[in-house]
């Protein structure tokens, strides 16, 4: 009985492991969607799987000619598509607000997306996130596309790629 006393005391204290530090949280929180923006923007699925719960939802608000046009997707959906873009992505966030109570969390940010190092859109990014497991997953994701408005990203326009002559 001690000894499980015991190690259920010590893994309590390991930082990572639990939810409860206001501050640790919002930058582990912030830290997992820069990470699932880093993955997309590596194609790296295996390390996206890792940051989102099975059968995450991803709701998209888009401008479309006979009114806003919604569409939805399940993350598995963007684990069988984005090996085969070509497309190099870039996806920056900036001036994040980060809402955590307990083991829920949310992320509302605005946001900017690059193909190829051009400018594609921005928008808004809202990001679910629950704390399971020992660790922060996004459990839901929805934003706007909003191609005709620029980029406010305070570090201007991302570093152009280099050009690739044929």
């Amino acid at each position: 009985m001690f000894r499980a006393l015991f190690f259920v005391a010590c893994v309590a204290g390991i930082p990572g492991l639990k939810a409860g530090d206001p501050v640790q949280d919002r930058q582990r929180i912030l830290d997992v969607v820069q990470k699932f923006f880093d993955t997309l923007a590596a194609k790296d699925v295996e390390a996206m799987k890792a940051l989102v719960l099975p059968g995450t939802p991803i709701t998209v608000l888009r401008p479309a000619p006979e009114g806003p046009a919604l569409r939805r997707r399940v993350v598995e959906d963007d684990h069988r598509s984005l090996p085969a873009s070509p497309e190099k992505l870039l996806e920056r966030m900036w001036n994040p607000t980060v809402l955590v109570q307990g083991r829920i969390a949310t992320v509302w940010t605005p946001y900017d997306f690059h193909r190829d190092g051009r400018f594609s859109h921005s928008g808004i990014d809202v990001f679910t996130l629950v704390f399971t497991e020992g660790r922060w997953r996004i459990a839901s994701l929805a934003y706007t596309v909003e191609p005709d408005v620029a980029s406010a990203h305070p570090a201007g326009s991302p570093t152009p790629l280099p050009q690739v002559k044929p």
